[in-house]
């Protein structure tokens, strides 16, 4: 598939529009705005609460697009897939409920300089929380996250790195293979994924 017919996909992109935001909004193709039409209208019912049928049916289609969005991804399970409105929410869930329990004071986070203030306010606060230190990556020259300053600085007292994929504001994208294999050696990362359900 060419980038013009992946574009042509995606009404909201149309004359040659770019969008970069998608930590708060994620622009969707046209075949996911047609599903949230029917799941919203004509298939609506209650996902894991209702014992009638259109309520199994849309429980049994929540239930196979995690399967296919874990297949996607290369998750273990379906289980490790949790559906959320955004990259905003999901660093918020695991900010309040992963952070609390596994990082204590002492502990360091890793940012960098190019964060949304989404993929930094949620880490000051369980920083605060909890005694732990935040570090900042600088950008290289260019405007990407300097991973050589990365992988020389990153220590065992690195509980989580998390960095974003795709700058916001300039665009540049950062090695998500090289950082991921720096952050995990002994840490836990957190990546954003975002896709909108299909």
């Amino acid at each position: 598939m060419t980038t013009t017919a992946l574009r042509d996909q995606f009404p909201g992109l149309a004359n040659n529009w770019h969008y970069l935001d998608t930590a708060a909004t994620a622009q969707k193709p046209q075949v996911v705005l047609d599903a949230m039409m029917r799941a919203g209208g004509a298939d609506y019912a209650t996902v894991h609460r209702g014992v009638y049928a259109r309520s199994a049916n849309m429980t049994v289609a929540f239930e196979a697009a995690r399967e296919r969005v874990a297949r996607f991804i290369g998750a273990a399970s379906p289980n490790e897939v949790v559906f959320v409105r955004g990259a905003t929410e999901g660093i918020n869930l695991v900010a309040h409920s992963w952070g609390p329990a596994n990082l204590n004071a002492g502990d360091r986070i890793m940012l960098s300089q190019l964060e949304h203030h989404s993929n930094i306010v949620p880490w000051q606060m369980l920083a605060e929380k909890v005694g732990a230190h935040i570090d900042v990556c600088p950008l290289t020259d260019d405007g990407l996250i300097d991973l050589d300053w990365l992988e020389a600085n990153l220590t065992e007292q690195h509980k989580l790195v998390a960095l974003a994929h795709v700058s916001n504001v300039l665009g540049s994208v950062l090695g998500v293979k090289r950082a991921a294999k720096a952050a995990q050696i002994g840490r836990a990362s957190c990546r954003e994924r975002v896709s909108s359900p299909v």
